[in-house]
């Protein structure tokens, strides 16, 4: 255990986010990602920005290398998953604060029906991955038209 102060409540917002990823997954008839039982232990923190040419989804992966990365397309969704191996040595080490996630990892963003699967790109630069997602036709992203029934 680190040396730092104890707060009792540290936890609870992901606790509460990780609730709330099992209850959509529940609907959705999916097993979910990033809970027990599920093989994976974290979840990187991620941006999606729609335009009118494409999806860019930007997920944070800090310190981890190309190869431990991999971007697919699977059932209509872009899934990002990989692992970040644990980089402390406990044999001769006191660790006092360790709040860096390892293991395994993996997101799942699911895609507009009108994305072009053949065009996608990635890029890992920093520590920030960057998919691009184009779309079939360019589209206004904040204007939609719905017909009510």
């Amino acid at each position: 255990m680190g040396k730092g102060e104890w707060n009792p409540w540290r936890g609870l917002d992901e606790f509460r986010e990780q609730m709330d990823r099992m209850v959509d997954a529940a609907r959705q008839g999916q097993r979910p990602v990033g809970v027990p039982g599920s093989g994976y232990v974290w979840m990187p923190l991620a941006d999606i920005v729609e335009t009118a040419q494409a999806l860019v989804v930007r997920v944070e992966l800090p310190g981890i290398a190309p190869e431990q990365v991999l971007v697919e397309i699977a059932d209509g969704a872009l899934v990002v998953r990989g692992e970040r191996p644990a980089d402390c040595d406990e044999t001769e080490t006191a660790y006092h604060l360790l709040e860096r996630a390892h293991g395994a990892f993996a997101r799942r963003f699911p895609l507009p029906e009108d994305t072009d699967d053949a065009g996608i790109s990635a890029v890992l630069r920093e520590g920030l991955l960057t998919v691009t997602v184009p779309r079939r036709s360019a589209m206004s992203p904040l204007k939609r038209t719905l017909t009510l029934e």
